[in-house]
């Protein structure tokens, strides 16, 4: 009896990991937000130059991050400013992402990437700002992310004479690593066991 019960426990494990590794990987979204601007007299981005700037301190900017299960109203951020080191190419940098007072201030969701393309002057789909080899880090953000991309579209572009300005929505998306889908099939082979 004791026999089966392992040899059983051995069959539910190894169809659970079969299952989990011949799975094709599935993005989850990590954190959106749709353009919280009114028009172009309020930008989110400016490109002047050679230096590329964001951030957002004013309200509606509702960060909504699925992978957590939170929504952050009137959410701020702040980007180091970057450097354009090529045709579209963007130095390495970070975004950073903040809860209101309202929701308890602090940091909600944290951006690192090695490098970024920009492509500004499509005016229409193509105006974009997208990382490269990015990682996610923050409160609640679980660890063993893989794929992890971001972008901001570009709206309500206006000229400044040195440059532009823009407003942007945003997304991101990350796919869970095969290691944590084990551990999840190992915590239900032992939720099975109980029973």
């Amino acid at each position: 009896m004791y026999l089966q019960a392992i040899r059983r426990s051995q069959v539910v494990f190894l169809t659970i990991l079969a299952l989990f590794v011949s799975a094709p990987a599935v993005a989850a979204t990590v954190a959106t937000f749709a353009d919280p601007a009114v028009d172009g007299s309020t930008p989110l981005f400016e490109l002047a130059g050679t230096t590329f700037t964001g951030g957002w301190s004013g309200s509606n900017l509702d960060l909504e991050v699925p992978i957590t299960g939170d929504v952050w109203q009137d959410a701020t951020f702040t980007m180091l400013p970057l450097t354009v080191v090529g045709m579209g190419q963007l130095s390495s940098g970070w975004i950073e992402f903040y809860k209101s007072p309202a929701d308890g201030g602090g940091l909600a969701l944290r951006i690192d990437f090695d490098a970024a393309f920009l492509a500004p002057f499509g005016f229409g789909a193509s105006d974009t700002f997208l990382g490269q080899t990015v990682t996610f880090t923050g409160p609640g953000i679980p660890a063993g992310l893989v794929e992890e991309t971001f972008a901001f579209s570009f709206a309500n572009p206006v000229y400044t004479g040195n440059g532009y300005t823009y407003t942007a929505s945003f997304t991101s998306s990350a796919v869970p690593e095969p290691g944590s889908l084990v551990l999840l099939g190992l915590g239900l082979l032992r939720l099975l066991r109980r029973r």
